[in-house]
């Protein structure tokens, strides 16, 4: 008879023998594909050791979305439950799986989400689907583990992210994608420059920092964030523009209960670079909703020239990294209003002041530079389930930057530059997705969607040289997506060699109201051939729209003596006047990219925890908008003959002079004002920006994560290296192709970092080490050779039981050294024509040396 009742109800029981003595606060690592919710319950039950019951007439054949974190019991079965119509309650440590009621009144047992947020994954906009791309995911207690206070810190210890472009250390070189402004940090995936990355906050746009090339992730509170997903594809067909070396997603923590105070302290042991950062956070879920409250302040003191022995004859007072503090303020709400029907609404905003001290070329007066930056966001969404498992959604989300920098001289005056950059990001998106129709692997579901965009530029530029200038612009960006996800096999169907096997397309089409359109498609596979092997591919288009400020048609001219642009000074005609133009070009069309990716995941049956990763990807960027050359002496040059002109239209250089915004004449005796015209004019060197290079990269990357317990110690060992095999750009058709790999200020061959870490009751620990490989100098008549470059992170933790006295409830401490052992960077010879430099490489090393700090938490 039982055994008739227990069929009956067609119960699935998953338990453990340690089941008693498992805790509801204790959180594991999980790392789980996507696959149907039977299994996927039966792993967590396995991993947690926790009873899950479920009535196989509740889960069906429904399917689970991918399980990555540290996460307790509770929490993974509740992402695996969102938006399947189900909640779990508690009963005695057992966790029972139920529907949700018709409507959850006030103290039933929460439900889960139903909000397509939770179930919706960075790099898809199909909810439950696998993305066909790699995806990496640094979770909570990943960013706790590495003592980071700050967003850019946090990205540093990604290899496959350089740090070329704005970022702390770099304004004392020359880089091609520095922003003026010089202040913030910026994500570099694959090194393909700060503007082919595509970074999200909560899968919503960012308004660009600087002159709009770059979005500044260091206003990013850290504090507030559950996760980043990092995307190393690329993903226009699903998100649009700046998608082509990958997508950085930072996910906003949402469910959180109570209250959570952080508190963390540091310096360095070399001198400068104190940090101290403070954070609060207030939260709350209850049955039909939830809210977040978080405010963070962040205080880092300058690293100067003088406090590092590297430096090479730089002044003592040099800033190699600022001085900044940093406030901001996140809140977020969702509520259900009534069954089926959901809205949700979060707003951030962040406050950022720099100073550095900085000696101009040739001066021995310090220059300061003082820079402030203001970023501010909304969004809401409004959500609404449809009858047979459809969803549709709308959204709205604003997004607002402000940059100001003034440069002073000793006493305050005379102003050097002033600017003032305001980008700005108005945007509305409708969104409808669901199954489309049965196989017997599933169900195959469609997103399918539309955006409406508006974007807004303003600068106003001054200097004590000459009068301030104006520049604006701004544009309208519409987009249509639809994307398809179509199981072939599963579980459900599984055959040998066919364990699971998925396709996917998506198609994106974006037209700008300045500079064209493009449409992007995407397809890709899924493919399990044994089980604990999934194999993966994709091939894709991607592309950047031009930024608003390279299409303002803002450009300046220098007359000149020829004689200086002439790669063969004694070819230049005596006297001879060159016209040389710089700046903006309202002609500038979308960069486009061809992105392939091949890789797959190995978890073996016979170690289980253990999991293998490799993803190789081709990426070619081309009609890449940049300045036709970073060198001026070309004149005479087959390969830049197009941006040379000779014996010009006396009347088309008169148009074109009458166009610049400036223009200054040095063909006098000693550069003074020659009083030259048009007609004088024997050359023109056009060195505007322009659709002229393009980017040949490939790589491998090389992941594994393996999770063991010996002796009541549980231990994870991660490592992630990046190979780059390639790395090519050619300036313009014809030009010489240059190997940029392995280069100062370049992207390296070898980069990687892996550790252990350590957990037994309250305790933990990791160890990790971080290398850059060794390259070559290639800026001096001999090339010389730079040596590799490692260091050794730690961290230590303990974490008060519940048997604790009662102050000490919730409360954890932890101590973090990066750069353990001080190991000083590379050393690095100047630039070519300078006697004094920084006397190391910022892109690929720092010269923060060892820094300690000391962190406090405490829940409530």
């Amino acid at each position: 008879m039982r055994k008739q009742s227990t069929s009956a109800l067609a119960l699935l029981a998953f338990a453990s023998a340690t089941a008693a003595s498992a805790q509801s606060q204790d959180h594991f690592v999980f790392d789980q594909p996507a696959e149907t919710l039977s299994q996927a319950l039966r792993d967590v039950a396995v991993r947690t050791g926790r009873n899950v019951i479920a009535p196989a007439h509740l889960i069906g054949t429904k399917q689970a979305p991918p399980l990555s974190g540290s996460l307790t019991a509770e929490e993974a079965v509740a992402r695996l439950l969102a938006g399947t119509g189900l909640r779990y309650r508690g009963v005695d440590g057992t966790l029972i799986v139920e529907r949700v009621p018709f409507a959850a009144g006030a103290g039933a047992a929460p439900a889960t989400s139903t909000s397509d947020k939770d179930i919706i994954v960075t790099g898809t906009h199909v909810r439950g689907a696998s993305p066909t791309s790699p995806l990496i995911v640094l979770t909570r207690k990943d960013i706790d583990r590495t003592g980071a206070t700050a967003a850019d810190e946090l990205m540093r210890t990604l290899p496959q992210n350089s740090q070329s472009g704005v970022n702390k250390e770099n304004s004392l070189i020359s880089l091609p994608d520095i922003d003026p402004t010089d202040h913030g940090s910026a994500i570099n995936l694959r090194g393909l420059g700060q503007r082919a990355t595509l970074v999200l906050l909560d899968g919503r746009r960012l308004a660009p920092s600087g002159t709009g090339g770059f979005v500044d992730v260091s206003m990013i509170p850290l504090s507030a964030i559950e996760r980043v997903d990092v995307l190393t594809d690329g993903a226009s067909a699903i998100y649009g523009s700046d998608a082509v070396g990958g997508v950085v997603n930072f996910v906003l923590r949402d469910h959180f209960n109570g209250f959570e105070t952080t508190a963390q302290v540091g310096t360095t042991t070399g001198g400068g670079g104190t940090q101290a950062a403070l954070s609060q956070a207030a939260g709350r879920s209850w049955s039909s909703g939830h809210a977040l409250l978080a405010y963070e302040f962040r205080l880092e003191d300058e690293i100067r020239a003088g406090q590092r022995s590297f430096t090479i004859n730089e002044p003592a007072d040099t800033y190699l990294l600022p001085h900044e503090r940093k406030n901001s303020l996140i809140g977020s709400l969702e509520q259900e209003i009534a069954p089926g029907l959901r809205a949700g609404i979060t707003a951030t905003f962040a406050r950022r002041l720099t100073d550095r001290t900085v000696f101009l070329a040739g001066s021995s007066l310090p220059v300061s530079v003082n820079a402030k930056a203001n970023q501010g966001t909304a969004a809401g969404e409004l959500s609404y389930d449809l009858p047979r498992g459809w969803l549709l959604s709308i959204g709205g989300n604003f997004a607002r930057t402000t940059t100001s920098q003034i440069q002073t001289q000793p006493g305050g005056i005379p102003v050097v530059n002033d600017r003032d950059v305001r980008s700005s990001v108005w945007g509305g998106e409708l969104r409808v997705d669901g199954p489309l129709f049965n196989l017997p692997a599933g169900a195959a579901r469609v997103a399918l969607g539309g955006e409406l965009r508006k974007e807004n530029f303003h600068q106003v530029f001054g200097s004590s040289a000459f009068a301030s200038d104006i520049t604006s612009a701004r544009r309208t960006v519409s987009s249509g997506y639809g994307e398809l996800s179509v199981p072939l096999f599963s579980p459900a169907n599984r055959r040998p060699g066919l364990e699971a096997l998925q396709l996917s397309a998506a198609a994106r089409y974006d037209r700008y109201s300045r500079t064209g359109s493009s449409f992007d498609p995407k397809v890709g596979v899924l493919w399990s051939p044994l089980e604990g092997l999934r194999l993966r591919g994709s091939y894709s288009t991607s592309f950047r729209a031009p930024l608003l400020s390279e299409t303002t048609a803002f450009y300046g001219g220098l007359l000149v003596p020829a004689v200086f642009f002439y790669a063969d000074p004694s070819q230049a005609p005596a006297g001879a006047i060159l016209l040389f133009l710089q700046g903006s070009n309202p002609n500038v069309k979308p960069e486009t990219s061809r992105n392939w990716t091949l890789g797959g995941d190995w978890s073996p049956g016979f170690a289980p925890g253990l999991k293998l990763s490799a993803n190789y990807y081709s990426i070619r960027y081309s009609n890449r908008i940049a300045m036709p050359t970073s060198v001026v002496t070309i004149v005479g040059n087959p390969a830049y003959s197009s941006i040379v002109q000779f014996n010009p239209d006396p009347t088309q250089v008169a148009a074109v002079m009458a166009g610049a915004q400036f223009l200054d004449d040095f063909t006098g005796p000693g550069f003074t004002d020659g009083n030259a015209t048009a007609s004088d004019v024997f050359v023109v060197l056009d060195d505007r920006v322009t659709n002229t290079a393009f980017t040949a990269t490939s790589g491998i990357d090389l992941g594994l994560h393996y999770a063991f317990d010996i002796d009541g110690n549980a231990f994870v060992a991660d490592a992630s290296v990046t190979r780059i095999f390639k790395f090519e750009d050619q300036l313009r058709p014809g030009s010489p192709i240059i190997d940029e790999l392995n280069h100062p200020y370049q992207a390296l061959r070898w980069r990687g970092r892996g550790g252990l870490n350590w957990s037994n009751d309250g305790w933990s620990g990791s160890l990790f080490v971080n290398y850059s490989g060794h390259y070559i100098d290639n800026r001096t008549t001999v090339p010389l050779p730079v040596r590799a470059y490692a260091t050794v992170d730690a961290n230590l933790a303990y974490r008060f039981p519940a048997g604790a006295p009662r102050w000490f409830h919730g409360t954890a401490i932890s101590l973090f050294a990066e750069n353990l052992f001080d190991a000083d960077p590379p050393r690095l010879a100047p630039d070519q024509g300078r006697t004094n430099g920084i006397g190391y490489d910022p892109v690929n090393a720092s010269a923060r040396g060892r820094f300690v700090a000391v962190q406090l938490r405490k829940s409530w």
